[in-house]
């Protein structure tokens, strides 16, 4: 997969805590810790899941969070 967008970090996530709309997923970059806020249902979708290798793609207001599938 190629993206063009230059903030882009991969990492390892840490934890995934699962709410009713929304979902808090926390991901190790090596030296510091990403937490993104996406919906619950996206998370569902991607099966997100301790241990899962993803990027955190990321502006000025937000971040993304960026699966590959196996």
């Amino acid at each position: 997969m190629r993206i063009s967008d230059p903030n882009k970090l991969a990492g390892r996530i840490l934890k995934v805590k699962p709410g009713r709309d929304m979902a808090e997923v926390q991901i190790d970059i090596g030296d510091q810790l990403v937490t993104a806020t996406i919906t619950a249902s996206a998370a569902k979708d991607m099966n997100l899941k301790k241990g899962d290798e993803v990027f955190a793609m990321f502006d000025s207001t937000s971040v993304t969070v960026i699966r590959d599938k196996p």
